[in-house]
Parts: structure tokens; C-alpha cells; sequence
């Protein structure tokens, strides 16, 4: 799928050429959407924030932010200060799945 239109100035090619906008990840252990399937996709325009998925915790969004390279959490609880992930999502969810990648 490419980019939606709307979304092509986020970095998130790597999401959207991916089965993950098909059909997202659940999340077994934690029994919820860690990545979201393109439909529920979300955008916060003032923040420059492009949310794919969600730890289900603090109100913490995963995604893109506009212009910058990268897989970020947004930290809404914390102010919306932004927390570097990785630099794609397919390394976000290996290092999610091995307890390297923590929020």
C-alpha cells in the first residue's frame, strides 16, 4: 500500500509497504493492538504525530513524527515529550518482543 496522501510527509513508508497496515499486530501477551491495521490509524497535526500503535498504557502513542526519521512513542501523561524507538517499526516489534525496547 503506499502512503496515504494526508500521511506523506511521515516517515512511515516502512509501516504502510508492510503487512502491518493490512492487518496490525496483536499483541498476545498483552492482549491488545500494538500496532494498529491502517483504518485506525490516527494524526495529531499539532504535534506533528502520525499514530500506528499503543502500549495500552499512560495514554503513550506509538508512530511518526513529521519530518523527523525513525519509530517514536509520544508520552502524553509526560507533557507530549517523544521517546526514540528504533529506526523502523519492524525493529521497534523485534526489540518490543525481546525486552530491549521499553516505554
Amino acid at each position: 500500500m503506499e502512503v496515504p496522501e494526508p500521511w506523506r510527509d511521515y516517515p512511515g513508508v516502512d509501516y504502510f509497504s508492510s503487512a502491518l497496515a493490512r492487518d496490525g499486530h496483536w499483541d498476545e501477551a498483552g492482549q491488545l493492538w500494538l500496532i494498529e491495521p491502517c483504518e485506525r490509524v490516527e494524526e495529531e497535526q499539532v504535534l506533528g504525530f502520525l499514530q500506528v500503535g499503543r502500549p495500552g498504557v499512560d495514554s503513550i502513542g506509538f508512530g511518526y513524527r513529521k519530518g523527523q526519521p525513525g519509530f517514536w512513542a509520544l508520552h502524553r501523561m509526560e507533557g507530549d515529550e517523544f521517546q526514540y524507538l528504533a529506526p523502523t517499526i519492524q525493529e521497534f516489534l523485534d526489540g518490543w518482543s525481546a525486552g530491549r525496547i521499553t516505554v
